[in-house]
């Protein structure tokens, strides 16, 4: 065989070994799920609790959505992650990190990890399996990471959420929602709870907002709100005045706001009739 040929072949072998390693397709591939909340086992005790739940900021690719570890009636717990998106990528797994949180990729390594399996889709709503050994206690942020490179491509540090009652009764979450920006940068997330005696609050966790002057919290009479008219002409019900822009906070519902109706959560500035940032609620149960 000639120089040249061998020259080629090895050429063609080494960018077999480069794509199979960079897969540089799924940079512009995404693959996208849709994964349904797991059934309830039992009819007497329809609805998961929400132990714990955070939302996701960037690692070394732009990661968005919202993660929480549910627990079933049965006992089981999952992981589920909503309105979710990040890159694509070779070998790309979910992690349950041994740390608060994770910024870089350094911090993975070293504070230790559970795997929880191949990542089903860059882009959706989908659910992973919680081993029943796994201490939540210990294990406290979601990490999506490419082991083809050792890269955190984003990480969900998991705030425990107030999901039981002084007599250790679950509450329900109802709907939950991830914020976005509007006027100001805007994150954290947004959840319904109904209590045991019927009563609902909204909870704010991982929550960061600007300041301002006279801001409060609407519920929102539509499925979103990306702009400031949106909320004006939809019509809202006001929760009263922000108790601080940033931190977990809580907000009485009151029992004649339709949930059916009143489907988003926004941060808002009477002040100056601005929408700061909002986060679109769906249905948990």
């Amino acid at each position: 065989m000639s120089k040249r040929k061998l020259l080629i072949a090895a050429v063609i072998v080494a960018g077999g070994i480069a794509w199979y390693a960079f897969r540089p397709e799924r940079l512009f591939v995404n693959k996208t799920v849709s994964e349904s909340l797991p059934t309830a086992a039992s009819a007497a005790a329809p609805h998961p609790t929400n132990l714990e739940s955070g939302n996701f900021h960037d690692g070394a690719h732009k990661t968005s959505g919202a993660a929480a570890i549910l627990e079933l009636p049965d006992g089981k717990r999952v992981l589920r992650l909503t309105n979710f998106a990040t890159s694509n990528g070779p070998d790309v797994h979910v992690y349950l990190v041994a740390a608060s949180d994770a910024t870089d990729s350094a911090t993975v390594k070293k504070a230790g990890f559970v795997d929880l399996g191949s990542i089903k889709g860059n882009v959706g709503d989908q659910n992973y399996d919680v081993p029943s050994d796994i201490d939540l206690n210990k294990y406290q942020a979601v990490t999506i990471w490419c082991a083809r490179f050792n890269v955190n491509f984003g990480t969900a540090p998991l705030g425990a959420q107030s999901a039981r009652a002084s007599a250790g009764t679950s509450l329900k979450a109802l709907v939950a929602g991830n914020f976005h920006n509007g006027a100001h940068k805007t994150s954290g997330v947004a959840t319904i709870l109904e209590l045991p005696d019927g009563k609902r609050i909204l909870r704010l966790t991982n929550f960061a907002t600007s300041n301002g002057p006279d801001v409060h919290v609407y519920l929102v009479a539509a499925s979103d709100a990306m702009d400031s008219a949106t909320v004006k002409q939809a019509g809202f019900v006001d929760l009263g005045s922000i108790k601080g822009n940033v931190g977990d906070q809580n907000y009485e519902v009151p029992s004649s706001a339709d949930l059916s109706k009143y489907q988003a959560v926004t941060i808002w500035c009477a002040r100056f009739n601005v929408n700061f940032g909002t986060a679109p609620l769906t249905v948990q149960n």
